[in-house]
């Protein structure tokens, strides 16, 4: 009885004190705990909408666009135009000799005349005498002959002048008076430049976002303070079997005449804007060809503020000179590293140093102040005060 008593006394006597030393000791723990989890940098996922916008180089091509060149083989006997004029359709721009021809039209002509006067002879003393209508029909068969001879002569002789086919801009010739040029050499270039054609090659996935009529602009090093503006006129219905892409066909005002036919640009699409979940570039771990992060899961003990890595892979889309858009394994609000991710493994304990939604990373990654370095200083305070009088 007397043993039972002394062990209730001291458990009364020491129960306090033993309190104390187990809460001491599970603060130890936890700040021992916290001290090994490795401090790192965390992003949480947002969505954001992002614009879209297609970009691709084109080569220009006028409205309008031919090669003038001859018909026949013959010799120039006049050129009707000076290198880069602006000429009108129908213009004459260039005879060849055509001599020979006029003389052969002349006297086609002239028969073709004899031959109608002779019809209208016969015709008009049909049934008088010995006039049949078998005559008759013999002179109208002889008109119509030497009516297409002449025609035949018109036409050789229109193959030795050439006109422009429409209005245009010409180009430069290296051709002169008394050169022998032979039937399908070119002579000279004629463009209408008043517009523009660009055809560009757009993947298939923004088919849903193109439609006739929209705005398209353009850049080019010729003027690097300008931008042109241009209109889809057409898509093709068709999509390109080895590229997978769809060709569009845009038309580009020129009304001033700088820009020229081949003149490389790039041409920039406007398209509505995306919602995309997107984490900074740095959160992503490349192994081969696929792409990893590290999610954050919180602890459910509740005991410290650290974090358990988890080694997720995701899939990418749109990659821009900062944020990566994450099409595939993550949701918006997850917690992932987007700093020092080489130095992770699964399953590891972390604490959160900083959150990088708003700040840049040169803030982030500023050296803090050691705490030792606070109390050297607050000690160097000190015993400057004690030596005042």
């Amino acid at each position: 009885m007397t043993m039972l008593l002394r062990h209730f006394l001291t458990a009364i006597a020491f129960g306090p004190l033993l309190t104390f030393v187990t809460t001491a000791h599970a603060a130890e723990e936890s700040a021992a705990k916290a001290k090994t989890a490795l401090p790192i940098i965390a992003f949480e996922t947002q969505t954001v909408s992002q614009p879209q916008q297609i970009r691709a180089l084109g080569t220009l091509q006028a409205s309008q666009s031919i090669q003038i060149a001859a018909n026949v083989t013959d010799k120039i006997q006049a050129i009707h135009f000076t290198d880069g004029q602006w000429v009108n359709k129908s213009q004459l721009l260039l005879e060849l000799n055509s001599a020979e021809e006029l003389a052969r039209l002349e006297q086609a002509k002239a028969q073709t005349e004899e031959a109608w006067l002779q019809y209208q002879r016969v015709k008009n003393v049909v049934g008088r005498g010995s006039v049949t209508q078998a005559q008759v029909d013999e002179k109208y068969r002889e008109w119509q002959t030497a009516t297409a001879q002449r025609k035949v002569y018109e036409a050789q002789v229109a193959d030795r002048r050439l006109y422009a086919p429409f209005d245009g801009e010409l180009g430069l010739s290296q051709v002169a008076v008394g050169a022998l040029v032979t039937a399908g050499e070119q002579i000279v270039s004629l463009d209408d430049t008043r517009s523009m054609k660009l055809d560009l090659l757009v993947p298939v996935k923004y088919l849903a976002n193109l439609s006739r009529g929209q705005n398209v602009n353009l850049t080019t090093s010729a003027y690097p303070n300008r931008v042109f503006q241009g209109q889809i006129q057409a898509i093709s219905p068709r999509i390109e079997q080895n590229v997978r892409m769809v060709q569009v066909r845009a038309l580009v005002a020129n009304p001033d005449h700088l820009l020229k036919t081949n003149m490389l640009v790039e041409a920039t699409l406007q398209l509505p804007p995306q919602v995309q979940l997107q984490i900074p570039n740095s959160a992503l771990l490349m192994i081969g060809d696929r792409e990893f992060v590290y999610r954050l899961q919180a602890k459910n003990d509740g005991k410290d503020d650290s974090y358990i890595t988890e080694k997720v892979e995701v899939k990418s889309g749109q990659i821009g000179s900062a944020m990566t858009e994450i099409t595939q394994g993550l949701n918006a609000g997850d917690l992932v590293v987007s700093q020092g991710v080489m130095r992770l493994k699964p399953k590891m304990a972390v604490r959160i140093k900083a959150m990088e939604n708003g700040h840049n990373q040169e803030e982030l990654l500023k050296p803090v102040k050691k705490p030792a370095e606070k109390t050297q200083q607050a000690g160097s305070n000190n015993s400057n005060s004690k030596q005042e009088p």
